[in-house]
């Protein structure tokens, strides 16, 4: 699967987004190796007053490589942790939570993504608080692209700490499906931008009554 980049509608949707809005912290949930949307994320915050960006990645090994291609940034925060605790994951059976969900559009086999839930829960188990459980930080934007079925549970505990969702794996997807329907039919949040077709499909919502920071005529001189 491809990462997001400023090359794709997705990172050149983020990039517009976090310039216009004038954001200047973020969180991401789900950096793996720090070479796809991080560093559209990097670029885009690069001219902000005190720019802010956490990274999580919960693998070790493409932990290494985040924190390798973040260095130069010393405003940039890497954690390795996972996202979510067993606590907050409120999932209970892969058929009915997940399989036979209105919210599921996988487009792969029922051994194959029942393999990755299993692996998921066996991961959980090990995990004794996960980040977003113990962390009250607010952030200007919020990307969620993180594990697959943690996604609408990563929604719920960041929901009420940001002014904008990123979503990635939205349309040809489990893991933010839910959370882009949610957000669709909630009149506190504004869709800003789609892509039905980039990979697995991805969304941005904005909380509503959040205006542009830029008057639109100097829109476009920032988003190079």
């Amino acid at each position: 699967m491809a990462e997001v980049t400023r090359q794709d509608s997705f990172g050149r949707a983020i990039f517009r987004t976090i310039r216009d809005y004038g954001f200047r912290s973020v969180l991401e949930l789900g950096s793996f190796d720090g070479d796809g949307s991080t560093q559209v994320l990097i670029k885009a915050l690069a001219t902000a007053s005190d720019p802010r960006l956490v990274c999580l990645e919960a693998a070790p090994e493409r932990f290494k490589n985040l924190e390798s291609n973040t260095r130069a940034y010393p405003w940039v925060k890497n954690v390795c942790a996972s996202t979510i605790s067993p606590s907050s994951f409120t999932l209970a059976d892969f058929d009915v939570d997940v399989w036979n969900s209105p919210h599921n559009h996988l487009e792969f086999p029922y051994e194959q993504v029942k393999g990755w839930w299993e692996e998921g829960l066996q991961y959980l188990a090990t995990i004794d608080n996960g980040y977003l459980d113990t962390v009250d930080e607010n952030f200007d934007a919020v990307l969620i692209d993180a594990g697959e079925f943690c996604g609408y549970d990563e929604f719920r505990l960041v929901k009420d700490r940001t002014k904008c969702l990123m979503l990635d794996d939205v349309f040809k997807a489990y893991k933010n499906s839910r959370v882009h329907a949610v957000l669709l039919a909630d009149p506190g949040w504004k869709l800003v931008w789609e892509d039905r077709m980039i990979r697995h499909g991805a969304s941005i919502f904005v909380r509503a009554g959040i205006q542009p920071s830029l008057p639109a005529r100097l829109r476009n001189m920032f988003r190079k």
